[in-house]
Protein backbone atom coordinates (compact mmCIF):
# COMPACT_ATOMS: atom_id res chain seq x y z
CA UNK A 1 0.00 0.00 0.00
CA UNK A 2 1.47 3.23 -1.25
CA UNK A 3 1.14 6.11 1.57
CA UNK A 4 -0.24 9.63 1.26
CA UNK A 5 2.30 12.16 -0.87
CA UNK A 6 4.25 14.57 1.43
CA UNK A 7 5.11 17.53 0.08
CA UNK A 8 6.74 20.89 1.25
CA UNK A 9 7.36 25.15 0.20
CA UNK A 10 8.42 27.74 1.24
CA UNK A 11 11.10 26.46 3.33
CA UNK A 12 9.34 23.93 5.14
CA UNK A 13 10.18 20.45 6.01
CA UNK A 14 7.92 17.45 4.99
CA UNK A 15 8.40 13.96 6.12
CA UNK A 16 6.92 10.96 4.62
CA UNK A 17 7.05 7.23 6.14
CA UNK A 18 8.85 6.95 9.50
CA UNK A 19 11.28 8.86 10.91
CA UNK A 20 13.82 8.30 13.26
CA UNK A 21 15.85 10.98 15.19
CA UNK A 22 16.07 14.56 14.79
CA UNK A 23 14.62 16.49 11.81
CA UNK A 24 16.38 20.22 11.52
CA UNK A 25 14.96 22.91 9.24
CA UNK A 26 16.93 25.62 8.14
CA UNK A 27 15.66 28.66 6.36
CA UNK A 28 18.21 31.28 5.78
CA UNK A 29 18.99 34.01 3.18
CA UNK A 30 21.58 34.02 0.07
CA UNK A 31 24.80 34.36 1.22
CA UNK A 32 24.17 33.29 4.86
CA UNK A 33 26.48 31.04 6.64
CA UNK A 34 25.04 28.72 9.06
CA UNK A 35 27.02 26.80 12.05
CA UNK A 36 25.75 23.81 13.85
CA UNK A 37 27.43 21.46 16.19
CA UNK A 38 25.86 18.92 18.21
CA UNK A 39 26.60 18.17 21.69
CA UNK A 40 24.51 14.82 21.79
CA UNK A 41 26.66 13.60 18.57
CA UNK A 42 30.11 14.55 21.15
CA UNK A 43 28.67 13.00 24.56
CA UNK A 44 27.49 9.74 22.54
CA UNK A 45 30.94 9.37 20.74
CA UNK A 46 33.40 10.57 23.58
CA UNK A 47 32.81 7.28 26.00
CA UNK A 48 33.57 5.10 22.89
CA UNK A 49 37.09 6.38 22.40
CA UNK A 50 37.92 7.21 26.02
CA UNK A 51 37.46 3.15 26.44
CA UNK A 52 39.24 2.14 23.80
CA UNK A 53 41.71 5.07 24.46
CA UNK A 54 42.16 3.68 28.35
CA UNK A 55 42.22 -0.33 27.23
CA UNK A 56 45.25 0.53 24.68
CA UNK A 57 47.21 2.58 26.59
CA UNK A 58 46.96 0.15 29.84
CA UNK A 59 47.55 -2.34 27.79
CA UNK A 60 50.82 -0.67 26.38
CA UNK A 61 51.78 1.08 29.07
CA UNK A 62 54.85 -1.37 30.30
CA UNK A 63 53.91 -1.44 33.96
CA UNK A 64 51.99 -3.74 36.40
CA UNK A 65 50.56 -3.28 39.07
CA UNK A 66 26.85 12.75 32.40
CA UNK A 67 29.91 13.95 29.81
CA UNK A 68 28.68 17.77 29.80
CA UNK A 69 28.87 18.52 33.74
CA UNK A 70 31.31 20.58 35.02
CA UNK A 71 33.62 19.60 37.67
CA UNK A 72 35.46 22.34 39.86
CA UNK A 73 39.07 22.59 39.28
CA UNK A 74 40.87 21.11 42.37
CA UNK A 75 43.38 22.89 44.32
CA UNK A 76 46.23 21.39 43.81
CA UNK A 77 45.41 21.28 40.33
CA UNK A 78 45.70 24.83 40.34
CA UNK A 79 48.43 24.87 42.20
CA UNK A 80 50.27 23.24 39.95
CA UNK A 81 49.32 24.92 37.02
CA UNK A 82 50.38 27.98 38.63
CA UNK A 83 53.93 26.57 39.10
CA UNK A 84 54.21 25.30 35.33
CA UNK A 85 52.53 28.84 34.09
CA UNK A 86 50.14 27.10 32.62
CA UNK A 87 46.98 28.81 32.25
CA UNK A 88 43.65 27.46 33.94
CA UNK A 89 42.02 28.14 30.49
CA UNK A 90 44.33 25.78 28.41
CA UNK A 91 42.20 23.78 26.19
CA UNK A 92 42.94 20.30 27.64
CA UNK A 93 42.34 21.99 31.00
CA UNK A 94 38.45 23.12 29.59
CA UNK A 95 37.75 20.20 28.50
CA UNK A 96 38.87 18.68 31.83
CA UNK A 97 36.40 20.72 33.58
CA UNK A 98 33.57 19.89 31.81
CA UNK A 99 33.79 16.00 30.26
CA UNK A 100 36.28 14.92 33.46
CA UNK A 101 32.81 12.56 34.81
CA UNK A 102 32.96 11.20 31.14
CA UNK A 103 36.42 10.41 31.83
CA UNK A 104 35.34 8.80 35.66
CA UNK A 105 32.98 6.73 34.12
CA UNK A 106 35.18 4.98 31.11
CA UNK A 107 37.93 4.56 33.69
CA UNK A 108 35.21 2.39 35.74
CA UNK A 109 34.31 0.23 32.79
CA UNK A 110 37.91 -0.83 31.68
CA UNK A 111 38.94 -1.23 35.55
CA UNK A 112 36.27 -4.35 35.23
CA UNK A 113 38.53 -5.69 33.29
CA UNK A 114 42.21 -4.58 34.05
CA UNK A 115 41.75 -2.84 37.64
CA UNK A 116 45.38 -1.26 36.98
CA UNK A 117 44.07 0.63 34.04
CA UNK A 118 44.34 4.30 35.20
CA UNK A 119 47.79 3.69 36.89
CA UNK A 120 48.87 2.61 33.40
CA UNK A 121 47.28 5.01 31.58
CA UNK A 122 49.08 7.67 33.42
CA UNK A 123 52.74 5.24 33.63
CA UNK A 124 51.94 6.03 29.60
CA UNK A 125 51.24 9.70 29.89
CA UNK A 126 54.28 10.09 31.95
CA UNK A 127 56.41 8.14 29.96
CA UNK A 128 55.92 9.99 26.82
CA UNK A 129 56.04 13.39 28.96
CA UNK A 130 59.59 12.37 29.63
CA UNK A 131 60.75 11.64 26.20
CA UNK A 132 59.13 15.01 24.89
CA UNK A 133 60.88 17.17 27.32
CA UNK A 134 64.42 15.23 26.66
CA UNK A 135 64.02 15.71 22.85
CA UNK A 136 62.62 19.17 23.72
CA UNK A 137 65.87 19.99 26.16
CA UNK A 138 68.26 18.56 24.14
CA UNK A 139 67.66 20.50 20.68
CA UNK A 140 67.81 23.81 22.85
CA UNK A 141 71.06 22.43 24.63
CA UNK A 142 69.30 22.56 28.03
CA UNK A 143 71.71 20.40 30.19
CA UNK A 144 70.58 17.41 32.98
CA UNK A 145 69.98 20.10 36.23
CA UNK A 146 68.27 22.55 34.29
CA UNK A 147 65.39 20.16 32.74
CA UNK A 148 62.96 21.08 35.41
CA UNK A 149 63.18 25.04 34.35
CA UNK A 150 63.28 24.48 30.97
CA UNK A 151 59.79 22.21 31.40
CA UNK A 152 58.00 24.82 33.44
CA UNK A 153 58.68 27.68 31.01
CA UNK A 154 58.00 25.22 28.27
CA UNK A 155 54.75 23.48 29.53
CA UNK A 156 51.98 24.31 27.01
CA UNK A 157 54.28 23.34 24.19
CA UNK A 158 55.10 19.72 26.14
CA UNK A 159 51.72 19.07 26.69
CA UNK A 160 50.91 20.08 23.54
CA UNK A 161 53.52 17.05 22.39
CA UNK A 162 52.26 14.95 24.23
CA UNK A 163 48.67 14.92 23.28
CA UNK A 164 50.11 14.46 19.44
CA UNK A 165 52.02 11.33 20.41
CA UNK A 166 49.08 9.71 22.16
CA UNK A 167 46.95 10.81 19.59
CA UNK A 168 48.82 9.43 16.47
CA UNK A 169 49.65 6.39 18.67
CA UNK A 170 45.44 5.59 19.46
CA UNK A 171 44.62 6.22 15.56
CA UNK A 172 47.47 4.07 14.80
CA UNK A 173 45.55 1.45 16.60
CA UNK A 174 41.78 1.77 15.12
CA UNK A 175 41.30 -0.37 12.24
CA UNK A 176 37.80 2.01 11.28
CA UNK A 177 38.22 5.45 10.61
CA UNK A 178 38.19 8.02 13.77
CA UNK A 179 36.43 10.88 14.45
CA UNK A 180 39.09 13.60 14.21
CA UNK A 181 37.64 15.95 17.13
CA UNK A 182 36.23 13.79 19.26
CA UNK A 183 39.06 11.43 19.61
CA UNK A 184 41.06 14.23 20.24
CA UNK A 185 39.24 15.78 23.31
CA UNK A 186 39.56 12.04 24.78
CA UNK A 187 42.85 11.85 24.19
CA UNK A 188 42.85 15.61 26.23
CA UNK A 189 41.08 14.29 28.86
CA UNK A 190 43.61 11.54 29.91
CA UNK A 191 46.32 13.99 28.89
CA UNK A 192 44.46 16.48 31.63
CA UNK A 193 44.35 13.68 34.21
CA UNK A 194 48.10 12.84 34.02
CA UNK A 195 48.74 16.60 34.75
CA UNK A 196 46.62 16.24 38.11
CA UNK A 197 48.09 12.98 39.04
CA UNK A 198 51.38 14.37 38.42
CA UNK A 199 52.33 12.31 35.65
CA UNK A 200 52.91 15.44 32.88
CA UNK A 201 54.49 18.81 33.59
CA UNK A 202 56.73 19.31 36.89
CA UNK A 203 55.46 19.52 40.93
CA UNK A 204 56.65 22.12 42.79
CA UNK A 205 59.36 20.95 45.30
CA UNK A 206 60.52 18.07 42.70
CA UNK A 207 62.75 17.39 40.05
CA UNK A 208 62.34 17.41 36.31
CA UNK A 209 60.35 13.69 35.43
CA UNK A 210 63.06 11.91 33.81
Amino acid sequence: MIGPKASAKDGSTSVGGDNLGNITNINMGSGSLVSIRNDLEVQRGLPSHLGALIALFADRGGFSAEAAQRRPLPPEMADKLSYNNLPDRHPIIMSWVRHSLALERSYLGVEQQNPDARYLVKQRAGMVYGEELLKAAGSHGIPPKGLADYARENAASLVTAVTDRLFEEYCASRTEPVEQEVARLAVSLVVADAVLECEILEKPGHVAAP
